[in-house]
């Protein structure tokens, strides 16, 4: 049994190993984009990015649309619940360290599936880039290059793009109340933080000077414009239909098991009952089951992240 918490302790490290510089850039990511602030002020936002909690309140400001400052209180209270519950429930089943393991691992699952869902959001919002600027540009010009009228005329009439217009919604809704520049800035920053791609991140600098200094935009909009369609042009040719991974896992890997209990009630004559006995009440069962559930997590992680790319310049 020690041996093989081990080596799934082994494969686990591994695979951390792998994509530590992903796992890296993402959590520096979670601390927001740069600003242009006083060296005061750039300091205590530092300071407050850091730490865990501002980091989960902006990713669940990002994926559930949460804005509370006892949020990511309660959210890692919620998922400390089945974590203990896991551990509750296997320490006596299974090896001490695989039992730690599993919990660790029902911990991290609800923030493994917040960071999901912003890849999600992530990466299908940054596919509707060039409709939203589109759309921008022209209500932009329509009302006299006023971009905070253009912002609320955008977020109403973008049906074809409907996580940039949610995008925009909430920006609207915010410079309605905004009452300075660190305002306007916070709320940009959320925009950038929610597509996460270089291109968001000069929209988002636009319509600071738009919207703060009173700037005309429109040429650097219109040049941003073509960028993002080459970049658009490049990401379809380049691209590989590639589904073996996805399919895999979503319906080999099930099906595998399931051939598993057919096999043994088939072939090997167990009944049902004996079956569920050998899987769940013995201590070699309890052990598989949870390294199959541990490896088939880790999977559909790696395959959420890695196949919902972004479209970048």
């Amino acid at each position: 049994m020690f041996i093989e918490a081990l080596l799934t302790a082994a494969a686990l490290g591994g695979l951390a190993l792998c994509y530590f510089e992903e796992a890296f850039g993402l959590a520096r990511s979670l601390r927001g984009g740069k600003a242009r602030r006083s060296p005061r002020m750039k300091k205590a936002a530092a300071a407050t990015e850091a730490s865990f909690a501002a980091a989960l309140s902006r990713l669940l400001l990002a994926t559930a649309g949460i804005r509370s400052r006892r949020a990511p209180y309660w959210f890692t209270a919620l998922a400390a619940c089945p974590a203990l519950a896991v551990f509750l429930l296997l320490q006596s089943r299974v090896p001490l360290l695989l039992a730690y393991i599993a919990a660790l691992l029902a911990f991290a699952a609800p923030f493994l599936a917040l960071l999901c869902r912003l890849q999600a959001i992530r990466s299908e919002s940054s596919r509707e880039g060039d409709v939203m600027i589109i759309e921008l540009l022209d209500n932009y010009r329509m009302n006299f290059f006023n971009m905070q009228q253009a912002i609320e005329v955008t977020a109403v009439t973008l049906s074809d793009a409907p996580h940039a217009r949610r995008l925009l919604f909430d920006l609207s809704r915010g410079l309605n109340t905004a009452a300075g520049g660190e305002e306007i800035r916070a709320l940009l920053d959320e925009l950038r933080f929610a597509i996460g791609t270089s291109w968001a991140g000069v929209l988002a600098d636009n319509m600071y000077l738009a919207l703060t200094a009173g700037i005309r935009v429109n040429e650097a909009l219109e040049d941003l414009l073509h960028t993002v369609e080459k970049a658009r042009r490049v990401a379809e040719f380049a691209r590989r239909e590639n589904n073996e991974g996805r399919l895999i896992i979503k319906y080999l890997a099930p099906c595998c098991y399931l051939a598993t209990v057919l096999a043994a009630v088939k072939y090997f004559g167990l009944t049902p009952a004996e079956f569920i006995h050998y899987q769940f009440m013995t201590g070699a069962g309890m052990v598989w089951l949870v390294v199959v559930i541990i490896t088939y997590g880790a999977g559909v992680i790696a395959q959420a992240f890695l196949t919902r790319g972004r479209l970048d310049i």
